[in-house]
């Protein structure tokens, strides 16, 4: 199990590539409405605080090179929002005595709201076209942000919990050594 233990990255990013997939899928059926979720807030948040920083990085490179390869803005934005995001997060935590739920959904609605400014600095060259409304960002913000608000304890346990079923249990080992 020592193998799964330090490469823990892996089993992160299937539960992340599982979500995505997930939301890609409810993303197509409320298109007509305008509306995207984004849930990459979420996921680098769990990433962050769940792994170490190194292994947090490596788990979302590929998830940003996917999201990258879907959007529209300079390919590599989303590995730079991403991993600037998670280093700032890694940063913030160990200023912190004690993680809880609430400081972790903070966490990520607050890089929820960055990355969708990030996008929308990057997609600058389409400001006054269909694609950048200030509404339509705003919605799309307001209802990522409730997603993310509902989903994220539900999703931090659950990939806890598979890593559990792998033999990591990240809850009895010390926050440095993660």
């Amino acid at each position: 199990m020592s193998f799964l233990s330090r490469n823990r990255w892996t089993v992160v990013a299937i539960c992340h590539y599982g979500a995505l997939l997930l939301f890609s899928e409810i993303n197509y059926h409320i298109a007509f409405s305008g509306i995207y979720i984004l849930i990459t807030g979420m996921l680098l948040t769990s990433s962050s605080l769940i792994l170490s920083p190194t292994q947090g990085a490596l788990s979302l490179i590929p998830i940003a090179l996917c999201i990258d390869s879907r959007v529209p803005i300079p390919f590599g934005s989303s590995l730079i929002i991403l991993i600037g995001l998670h280093f700032a997060i890694v940063l913030f935590r160990s200023q912190i005595q004690r993680e809880t739920d609430g400081l972790a959904i903070v966490t990520a609605l607050f890089a929820n709201l960055v990355i969708h400014l990030g996008y929308s600095l990057f997609a600058r060259v389409y400001i006054g076209t269909v694609s950048i409304d200030p509404m339509l960002i705003s919605a799309n913000v307001l209802c990522s942000s409730m997603v993310v608000a509902l989903l994220y304890t539900l999703y931090s346990r659950t990939v806890v919990d598979i890593l559990r079923i792998f033999g990591v249990n990240v809850n009895q080992e010390p926050r440095r050594k993660r």
